[in-house]
């Protein structure tokens, strides 16, 4: 499922050979760390290259403005994880349904850097219209996910059940990450364990025992 990316934040061109492809790597990072540290309304394509050590002219070849930027990383981060979401779903098919969820929910937290992503881009899928309905692809697509794996799961609960835990699930995925802004590492980590926590005590109410 991926979603047409609109002209205005379109890339001027892609990176064909691994300098540029490094080069793009490097503005986006640059982005993440000054709208971390700064705000995204204190950014601008000048400080992105500065930060990133290379002329501005150089980060206009590819990007038109700094929301480009953060569009192409929002749209490549929310796609990695629909594709971790399908290929795990596929590869661990004999998990018993606990450790599929807290194993999938580690995969997505570890491998994609989520926490820094999530800050980020936290406020822009409000601010903006075009990070809003990528952001609307992406949940439905996770709100399907999960009830595919209810229904591999054995549950027997009423379709309009599975939708609430389900959409639960994702408020209290949002809710967190709206949380992350300053704090430390070992703080994240304990609030996404009160999560799965939590997550796991309302799959218990519609899923089978084990």
């Amino acid at each position: 499922m991926e979603m047409a990316t609109p002209e205005h934040l379109a890339m001027r061109k892609q990176p064909k050979q691994a300098r540029t492809r490094a080069l793009i790597d490097k503005v986006i990072a640059s982005t993440v760390a000054l709208v971390q540290a700064e705000g995204y309304h204190a950014v601008n394509t000048n400080s992105i290259a500065k930060h990133a050590g290379i002329d501005v002219k150089s980060l206009y070849e590819f990007f038109p403005n700094k929301e480009s930027i953060l569009y192409r990383m929002a749209d490549e981060w929310l796609l990695s994880i629909r594709k971790l979401c399908d290929e795990y779903a596929l590869n661990h098919q004999d998990l018993p349904w606990p450790e599929f969820f807290k194993q999938i929910n580690a995969a997505v937290k570890q491998d994609l850097r989520y926490s820094d992503k999530f800050i980020s881009l936290n406020g822009l899928w409000d601010l903006l219209p075009e990070f809003s309905q990528l952001d609307q692809v992406h949940q439905a697509f996770i709100l399907s996910f999960y009830l595919k794996q209810f229904k591999r799961f054995g549950s027997t609960a009423t379709l309009k059940q599975q939708k609430a835990v389900a959409t639960f699930i994702m408020a209290t995925e949002d809710g967190v990450g709206s949380m992350l802004e300053n704090l430390k590492a070992n703080e994240i980590n304990e609030l996404w364990q009160l999560q799965m926590e939590t997550v796991l005590f309302h799959l218990e109410k519609i899923l089978p025992r084990v």
